[in-house]
């Protein structure tokens, strides 16, 4: 995870592709979260709701792992699109999920409630969460074997959660103001 550390989104963008691609992370919530850092980084957060659609709807069947990937699109919807109100349903459902993510999503789903009450957002900045099809998946390497236990937390948690959760920022996002910007400065030319 030295891409996301550095701030490269690119680079970031094309492992996680090779990843979902090549090496069978299209079916772990895991390689759907470097897609949606990597979108962050390039300051695209509507980019980053449609990778969580994208893995929502066509890859990602396993409850606890979709419950993941709702609490993230909950995150992003809220804090990065700023509308709190449309963030809610996802943030809820992650409530159920296991109990490190139901505990996250507790918090969270009270701040949404929060500021959703307080929005003047009107005109829905996400559509609801997809439901899973399955269709339009295209040929890609077979999943990881052994996957990770359904709903267990992505060993990348720890650097993705301050990406979705900036600190020091208000958990409406950027609330009435317009969408958050999350575009990282260039790296630096050695």
């Amino acid at each position: 995870m030295d891409l996301l550390e550095r701030g490269d989104w690119y680079g970031l963008y094309r492992a996680a592709m090779s990843w979902r691609v090549a090496g069978g992370g299209s079916w772990t919530a895991e390689a759907w979260l470097m897609d949606v850092c990597s979108a962050l980084l390039h300051g695209q957060p509507r980019t980053a709701v449609r990778c969580c659609d994208m893995a929502l709807t066509t890859w990602v069947e396993r409850p606890g792992d979709r419950l993941v990937l709702r609490y993230v699109r909950g995150l992003l919807v809220a804090r990065h699109l700023g509308d709190p109100a449309r963030a809610v349903d996802d943030l809820d459902a992650a409530t159920a999920g296991p109990s490190w993510l139901a505990a996250l999503a507790v918090e969270e789903v009270a701040h949404a409630r929060e500021a959703a009450a307080r929005s003047r957002v009107r005109v829905p900045r996400a559509e609801p969460s997809p439901r899973f099809t399955g269709a339009h998946r295209s040929a890609v390497a077979p999943p990881e074997h052994p996957l990770p236990d359904d709903g267990a937390m992505p060993p990348t948690w720890a650097l993705v959660l301050p990406r979705l959760r900036p600190e020091g920022e208000a958990a409406a996002g950027a609330g009435a103001g317009g969408a958050q910007r999350t575009r990282s400065a260039p790296p630096a030319a050695t």
